[in-house]
């Protein structure tokens, strides 16, 4: 569901909601009203799951080797291995080259989550594949 379509709907309407590999392709400040979109429809002690979160100094390389481990490990690497060559061949590498990533340091993504009105802490390992990545879990404050 669109962010749109969403913030039509009443304040309190969720009490999870997962925002997973999207924060590297908002800019801060589209990043700071998803976030507190997000807060206004969680319920009081509702959680903000932000995964995926791309440190800076992450590079598609190691992004692109983890994948590959994955495919490895997980049964799928023909797929994943198809899916690289398609995403070079893209328009994805050429506007990621031009437009890059939005990256966050740790202490940055908690700051940005705490003035939305949320309770921060990182979580233990990342909701994904990439162990270079970051998730956070943000409880939102009564």
């Amino acid at each position: 569901m669109s962010t749109d379509r969403v913030a039509s709907l009443l304040p309190g309407s969720f009490e999870l909601v997962v925002l997973h590999s999207v924060s590297q392709y908002l800019s801060p400040a589209e990043f700071d009203r998803t976030a507190a979109l997000f807060n206004r429809l969680l319920q009081p002690g509702g959680v903000l799951l932000v995964g995926d979160v791309v440190p800076p100094g992450a590079s598609a390389i190691s992004d692109s080797l983890a994948l590959l481990q994955f495919g490895w490990r997980d049964g799928f690497l023909r797929a994943a291995a198809v899916g690289l060559v398609r995403t070079a061949l893209s328009d994805y590498r050429r506007l990621r080259a031009r437009v890059g990533l939005t990256r966050y340091r740790e202490q940055e993504m908690a700051d940005k989550l705490a003035a939305a009105g949320f309770a921060v802490t990182r979580a233990p390992s990342n909701l994904g594949h990439l162990t270079t990545r970051m998730t956070f879990l943000a409880r939102k404050v009564p």
